[in-house]
């Protein structure tokens, strides 16, 4: 996916490198923005260029998308999604995404490497096959 980044001008240099902004964004020096998100900014914010600078970076690139979210799957537990507009649903996949995160991820994570078989560095700790996929 690509996204948008905004980072100070007078902290990173125009040609800084990809990772260098990433991380910035991760410790809270820049901030991404979907380019939907960017435009609406852009158009309803005072966005200040002359500060910024700003870079499209294609995330797809080593990272690998862990699911998606669409109105059916609403209705599909018996919700009616008639009027709920993209803004709701925005926000709720953002909200079941953190909620992964911070509950599921880091714990399932391993657990599901383990039984795929991915070795541990310095061949430390053992592969376990004990869930079902």
């Amino acid at each position: 996916m690509k996204y948008i980044y905004v980072f100070p001008s007078e902290k990173f240099e125009r040609n800084a490198d990809n990772e260098t902004i990433i991380r910035a964004w991760k410790e809270g020096e820049a901030q991404r923005y979907t380019p939907e998100l960017f435009v609406e900014t852009i158009n309803d914010d005072d966005f200040c260029d002359l500060i910024n600078w700003v870079r499209v970076i294609d995330e797809d690139e080593g990272f690998f998308e862990i699911s998606s979210l669409h109105r059916d799957d609403l209705e599909h537990i018996g919700y009616n999604t008639s009027r709920v507009d993209d803004s709701i649903m925005k926000t709720l996949a953002s909200k079941l995404g953190s909620d992964y995160c911070d509950q599921l991820f880091w714990s399932s994570l391993p657990i599901i490497a383990d039984y795929l078989g991915i070795p541990k560095r310095g061949g430390k700790g053992k592969n376990l096959k004990y869930i079902k996929i």
